[in-house]
């Protein structure tokens, strides 16, 4: 791997890289259009995108961010007498409980997509990251 105390440049540890079978964490629309995709080896990757910029993690800020996702997280679910499933460092779910007197009118899931909605910008707001939330039965819709 690339550790963030390797200082050679970004092109110089990928052309090291050619045989590695270390793996793409994630890659960005531009090198999707090469064929690209997460979890593929790096070896490959390079093979189909010569000028590949590999960038090493910085595990110390994923740490923070994470972190601060969760508190925003816990603080919903704490609101809607819930709770939250971490799954990973920029995965998790989290499950409220929602009474009539919570929302007004029938459109229950209107309300919910505006906690939603309200999730992604306090995410934002703390951490300048977008988010994805998705709101479903349970966590397998």
């Amino acid at each position: 791997g690339h550790s963030s105390t390797d200082k050679s440049s970004p092109q110089e540890f990928a052309s090291r890289s050619k045989n590695s079978s270390s793996e793409l964490s994630t890659c960005n629309y531009i090198a999707r259009k090469f064929g690209l995709r997460k979890g593929m080896f790096l070896g490959d990757a390079i093979q189909l995108c010569p000028d590949l910029v590999v960038l090493p993690y910085d595990f110390e800020s994923f740490e923070e961010v994470s972190a601060v996702v969760a508190e925003v997280l816990h603080k919903y679910a704490g609101k809607y007498n819930g709770y939250v499933e971490v799954v990973s460092c920029d995965e998790a779910y989290v499950e409220i409980y929602v009474e009539p007197e919570d929302y007004t009118g029938n459109d229950i899931y209107g309300f919910l997509y505006s906690i939603a909605e309200e999730i992604r910008k306090d995410i934002f707001k703390h951490t300048e990251c977008t988010a994805s939330v998705g709101v479903g039965q349970n966590k397998l819709l």
